[in-house]
C-alpha cells in the first residue's frame, strides 16, 4: 500500500468526521429544547465501532432527561437518522456559563427573535459578562434588521485580542443566526477571559507581597556563595602548606 494512498483514506475518513459533527451539530440544535442551553459536541471514534459523543450543555439534566429517557430516545434518532450502529452519549455542564460566548450569542439572538431592541439587549449583556470579570467582551450583529438594507452593529468593552497565541489560548467566540421575516440576522459574540495572561503585561508585586521571598532568596544566595567561594582563611591556610612544601 502507497503512501498516497494512506494519506488520502486518512484524508477522506478525517473529512468524513467533520461533515459528520456538523450534522450532528445541526441536529442536536433543533432537537434539544433551548432551556437546556446547548453549546456544542465532541465527537470521537470507538475502538469497537461507532462514535462517542460528548455533549456540553448549561443544563445536562434537560439533555439526559427523566431516568435518561431524552438520551436514550436520542440515541435512537441519531442512529436511524445518521446509520450509525454504535452510538454512545456523555453528557457534561458548561463551566463559567456566565462566560460562554455560545450561549451569550444564543440569548441575544433569542432576545432580538422577541423583539427587544438590539443596543438594549447587547449593553446588557456586555456589562454582565465585564462584572464577571472578563477582559474584553465584543458584539456584532448584521443583517436586514430592517425591511429595505442590511445594517451592521459592533459593541465592544474593554480589551480585545485578535491575533496571535494569546487569542487562540484565552478568546472564546460564539455565533448564532435567526430568520425573521425581513431575512437572516447573524451574532458573533467575542469574550476575553479574566484568565488571560498576556505576554506585553507584567504584573509587580509590592514590597508588602515579596517581602518574605526576599528573605528566602538572601539566605539562599549566602548559602550558594559559602559553596562556590573559598574562604579567605582557607586561602591563606593553602599558601601556607605550599611554602613550606617549597622550603
Amino acid at each position: 500500500m502507497s503512501v498516497r494512498h494512506v494519506v488520502g483514506t486518512l484524508h477522506k475518513r478525517v473529512l468524513k468526521q467533520m461533515l459528520l459533527r456538523l450534522q450532528l451539530h445541526e441536529f442536536l440544535k433543533n432537537e434539544l429544547p433551548v432551556i437546556a442551553g446547548y453549546v456544542g459536541l465532541d465527537l470521537s471514534p470507538l475502538s469497537e465501532g461507532g462514535y462517542q459523543l460528548k455533549i456540553y450543555a448549561k443544563n445536562p439534566g434537560i439533555v439526559i432527561g427523566p431516568k435518561g429517557r431524552r438520551a436514550r430516545e436520542l440515541i435512537r434518532k441519531i442512529a436511524e437518522r445518521f446509520k450509525l450502529e454504535n452510538v454512545r452519549i456523555n453528557v457534561e455542564e458548561v463551566k463559567d456559563a456566565s462566560l460562554n460566548a455560545q450561549l451569550l450569542a444564543e440569548e441575544i439572538a433569542r432576545a432580538i427573535l422577541r423583539g427587544v431592541s438590539i443596543r438594549r439587549v447587547a449593553y446588557s449583556v456586555m456589562n454582565k459578562v465585564m462584572q464577571e470579570g472578563a477582559l474584553g467582551v465584543e458584539i456584532r450583529i448584521k443583517g436586514k434588521l430592517q425591511k429595505r438594507r442590511a445594517k451592521k452593529y459592533r459593541f465592544a468593552k474593554g480589551m480585545l485580542i485578535h491575533s496571535g497565541d494569546p487569542a487562540y489560548k484565552y478568546v472564546d467566540v460564539g455565533r448564532a443566526s435567526i430568520l425573521v421575516k425581513t431575512g437572516v440576522i447573524g451574532v458573533r459574540v467575542t469574550i476575553v477571559k479574566p484568565i488571560a495572561k498576556l505576554p506585553d503585561r507584567i504584573a509587580v508585586k509590592s514590597l508588602e507581597e515579596v517581602g518574605g521571598d526576599i528573605e528566602k532568596f538572601k539566605q539562599l544566595v549566602e548559602e550558594e556563595a559559602k559553596k562556590a567561594f573559598i574562604t579567605l582563611e582557607e586561602v591563606r591556610g593553602e599558601a601556607e602548606i605550599l611554602e613550606e612544601g617549597e622550603e
